[in-house]
């Protein structure tokens, strides 16, 4: 293979990557839309809470590992061993998720629904290990084709059985039995033509592997608890009908932080570059360039929401949104400072300061957390917004604060 036949072909997976990436993300988005359509808010609720409150349990099971597993390129841990660890965090996962359940005593359906829903999040974990070999060995063209795949067979086994059986713990059955089947017959195939993935069971390996990621598995908890956690108190203090409600109106905002992950990615080699190269001014022009442009997609959300977003709304969701639509604007600042913590946290994760990052999200929970009992109570959906805002504000301001220490500390180093 030539050097321009190896550039072509890692072209090729990037491209894969990206639409197989936009497949599944809007085959995830219709979910939240197609539910209102056929059952109505109080099941859009469920749906929320099930995704809200497995997306904290979700980031336990992916550990935070994929970067770490990708990276490993000297194969310091086998194949085998990330694969033996991503069962044993999933299990844990699932406990932890069951458990939080029952504690929370939430009614029958909501309950089966979360638990359900956590099974089709497992798969997701494994398959995302089984991603990071695809990307690893830049076979990203087998990613991007299963994330097409499973998009589109998660997203016809939900509206069918959804139809035919008006119940979302059906529905969630046969979303995660097709995504097992995908990954079973389509990844695991793939990639055991790319690499060995059999197990050797050294155990010991697998304990020091979840170690060395444990700071990474906390800051991803943290980070999903930010805006899970004010929606877990709007469907305690409001119900399951106003939570689906805030939903249907959160879900067409979330193209702002897709964008701005897309954006950051491919700077990530660039970041730590410079910063290993102690080249600071450059560092911190490569941020300022991925703020603008961060910015720029910001200031063309706000202004779309303002000028059409009460008639995009009636488009997708029908009349009885309309009496909510002053929630849209609020939530779109929400994604905007989501995107630009999210920037930060991945600035911050390539200079490796974990002990910011953890600081940070740790303030962030901590103010939402204690600012959605209060504003929810004032303000209602509203409320979810607003602790949302001023947790995601603090993050990035204290982000920003140990990002600039951690610059500042690098320079004197290398100038020494």
């Amino acid at each position: 293979m030539t050097m321009e036949d190896k550039k072509m072909s890692i072209k090729t997976s990037i491209l894969w990557n990206t639409w197989g990436s936009l497949v599944y993300l809007g085959c995830q988005w219709l979910l939240s839309v197609l539910v209102i359509r056929i059952s109505g808010f109080e099941n859009s609720g469920i749906l929320t809470l099930a995704m809200s409150i497995t997306n904290m349990f979700y980031s336990i099971a992916v550990y935070g590992m994929r970067t770490f597993q990708v990276a490993d390129t000297e194969n310091e841990y086998s194949q085998g061993t990330y694969v033996l660890s991503r069962a044993a965090t999933g299990l844990t996962a699932f406990i932890l998720c069951t458990a939080f359940v029952v504690i929370n005593r939430y009614d029958k359906i909501s309950s089966l629904s979360i638990i359900i829903y956590m099974v089709f999040r497992l798969g997701e974990a494994l398959f995302d290990v089984y991603a990071g070999f695809f990307q690893k060995y830049w076979r990203m063209d087998y990613l991007g084709k299963s994330m097409v795949i499973r998009g589109v067979v998660m997203l016809c086994s939900y509206l069918v059985f959804l139809g035919l059986f008006n119940s979302l713990p059906v529905a969630f059955g046969a979303m995660a039995l097709s995504t097992f089947l995908v990954i079973i017959f389509y990844d695991r195939r793939n990639v055991k033509r790319i690499t060995n993935i059999k197990s050797d069971g050294n155990l010991k390996k697998v304990q020091e592997l979840l170690i060395r990621c444990f700071p990474l598995v906390v800051y991803l908890f943290l980070n999903a608890a930010i805006s899970s956690i004010p929606r877990y108190f709007l469907e305690k203090f409001c119900g399951n009908d106003k939570l689906g409600v805030y939903a249907a109106i959160a879900a067409p905002t979330l193209v702002v932080q897709m964008a701005s992950t897309y954006i950051f990615n491919p700077f990530v080699t660039a970041f730590a570059e410079k910063y290993h190269a102690g080249d600071r001014a450059g560092f911190w022009k490569l941020l300022f360039t991925c703020v603008k442009v961060v910015g720029a997609v910001s200031v063309a959300a706000m202004a779309g929401a303002a000028l059409l977003g009460e008639w995009g709304l009636l488009i997708l969701i029908g009349e009885k949104i309309l009496p909510y639509t002053d929630l849209l604007l609020p939530l779109v600042a929400c994604t905007i400072l989501t995107a630009f913590s999210w920037l930060l946290c991945g600035v911050l994760t390539v200079v490796k300061d974990f002990r910011g990052l953890i600081i940070s999200n740790v303030a962030a929970v901590v103010s939402g957390a204690v600012s959605s009992v209060v504003f929810i109570k004032l303000w209602g959906m509203q409320g979810t917004s607003f602790a949302t805002i001023l947790g995601l504000t603090v993050e990035i301001v204290l982000l920003f604060v140990f990002l600039q220490n951690r610059i500042g500390k690098s320079a004197s180093l290398s100038r020494s």
